[in-house]
């Protein structure tokens, strides 16, 4: 793991040279598969559906080829995805009968048509290491896993490369050139049956596709406001369309702000696709998946679940990469420094360590998207802006919990909270939801009913006339995740 993830994330960087030149020399190369003929003939019909785009394009041909050739599967797909997620068949059927109609137009509908096949062909590749590749290792079946492996290999090759290539050139990365490392790698762990290691680097391999789409989102994002006014509609649709691919895995770093982006695409309006905005959301979505799964590697490595841990250290450092373009250089090699640091601490199953590395790995984040503070001090950041809090937090020596004041609680979790002192309550309102503290109990109230199954692991305190509530508790309460570094702490989504 520590190899390839130092390559991974200084390979732009030029830190691992050796590595870095042999990926760039052969990522022209074919890989060491064998082609599937049903999905090389499948391949294929992607290319031969786009050629179909011509000045005079036929768009009931595009649309009678498409659902001979590609619905049956594309539904096979949507029957895996959650019930209220966006369906690849439907939203293709959408702008195609709609250019049909009249009311899109037939480069809207090439673009649907383009980006939405390689949404099925990403999840497509997905859907086999989920459940034929990783199956057949479990069950030590290695002949299996080669062959169903090597179908992923040729969708990768045969669809999304080029998709990576282009953004490669836009961003001046070698995304093209980590996967071919990559896919070297995971090659040699089927082959070496090394199921510990391919469960982690396959992890690159999926994030690395996920940065690239990402970076196509935020590519249209920049570009659409350029754009002449007739080309914007279709500028909107090939944004929308590559959005769609990681909406689903983005929206668990920040439901809202994944949200944001897909229905700003969704609109169809062009002027509503701020490029600022646009990458804002991006950010927070990612840095909420950095934030997911280094606790998730703190809880693993805490239960001794070694590997376990270890996918999701590779995972939270593969996000953290995702922050590279919007990092400054200097920022990027320092914060990549630090989550090598945190790969190496969870493999040697040093939780303190660990602990310690990704705190600083995480200092990197905050900036854009969290909350700063230091025990003993009133001064405290919010998304890198400075504040100055009424009291200083400290830590209570009854219970040895952090206690912060009313007004750095409402800027952790986002929310309006006001203390009444006639009832000596805490009262806190997010989302049209309120919850109720009181001064001396640590019982929870939610729209006015008591919580039978949490509570408090500190009541709040009252000191000097200001009330204080326990940090990491009610921060937790409300979906964020508490970091700390002896006296520093650090509170991200």
């Amino acid at each position: 793991m520590r190899k390839l993830l130092s390559t991974v994330l200084s390979l732009t960087l030029a830190l691992s040279t050796v590595f870095m030149l042999a990926s760039v020399v052969s990522a022209e190369s074919k890989f060491k598969i064998t082609e599937d003929a049903e999905l090389a003939a499948r391949i294929k019909a992607f290319a031969e559906i786009k050629e179909l785009f011509t000045d005079k394009t036929d768009l009931a041909a595009v649309k009678a080829f498409y659902e001979s050739h590609f619905q049956a599967e594309t539904k096979r797909i949507d029957a895996t995805i959650k019930a209220d997620d966006p369906k690849i068949d439907e939203n293709i059927l959408f702008v195609l009968n709609n250019a049909i109609k009249g009311t899109l137009n037939a480069n809207q509908a090439k673009q649907a048509v383009d980006k939405g096949l390689q949404w099925y062909f990403y999840f497509a590749l997905r859907d086999l290491i989920s459940n034929k590749v990783r199956p057949a290792i479990a069950k030590e079946d290695f002949t299996t896993a080669k062959v169903e492996f090597d179908k992923v290999v040729q969708i990768y090759e045969g669809v999304i490369q080029s998709t990576v290539t282009k953004r490669d050139g836009t961003y001046s990365l070698d995304m093209v050139g980590i996967l071919k490392g990559t896919i070297d790698q995971l090659l040699k762990d089927i082959a070496d049956k090394n199921a510990n290691d391919f469960n982690v680097h396959r992890q690159v391999l999926d994030k690395t596709i996920i940065k690239t789409y990402a970076l196509a989102t935020f590519t249209y994002a920049t570009n659409i406001p350029k754009k002449p006014a007739a080309d914007q509609p279709t500028a909107v649709t090939e944004g929308y369309f590559l959005f769609l691919p990681v909406y689903t895995y983005l929206r668990g770093g920040s439901p809202d702000d994944a949200n944001y982006v897909l229905n700003t695409f969704a609109s169809g309006d062009a002027s509503k696709v701020d490029p600022d905005k646009i990458q804002a959301a991006l950010q927070r979505t990612m840095i909420g998946k950095v934030s997911e799964y280094v606790t998730n590697a703190y809880v693993k490595l805490a239960a001794g679940d070694l590997q376990g841990a270890r996918g999701y250290a590779m995972e939270g450092n593969m996000f953290l990469s995702t922050q590279e373009v919007f990092f400054s250089k200097e920022d990027y090699a320092s914060a990549a420094n630090y989550a090598q640091q945190f790969a190496t601490a969870v493999d040697n199953s040093n939780l303190a360590a660990a602990k310690s590395a990704s705190y600083q790995m995480l200092k990197y984040l905050v900036v854009k998207d969290g909350i700063q503070l230091t025990i003993g001090e009133k001064s405290y950041s919010v998304d890198g802006q400075a504040r100055t809090a009424t009291s200083a937090p400290y830590i209570t020596s009854k219970t040895y919990r952090t206690l912060v004041p009313v007004r750095l609680i409402a800027d952790a979790i986002n929310a309006e909270v006001s203390y009444v002192g006639a009832t000596k309550t805490v009262k806190i309102v997010k989302d049209g939801k309120t919850t109720e503290l009181k001064v001396g109990s640590d019982v929870i109230v939610q729209d006015g009913k008591a919580n039978e199954t949490v509570k408090l692991d500190q009541p709040v305190v009252l000191d000097n006339g200001s009330a204080f509530i326990p940090l990491r508790a009610v921060a937790e309460l409300f979906g964020k995740r508490v970091f700390n570094d002896k006296k520093e702490i650090i509170i991200l989504r």
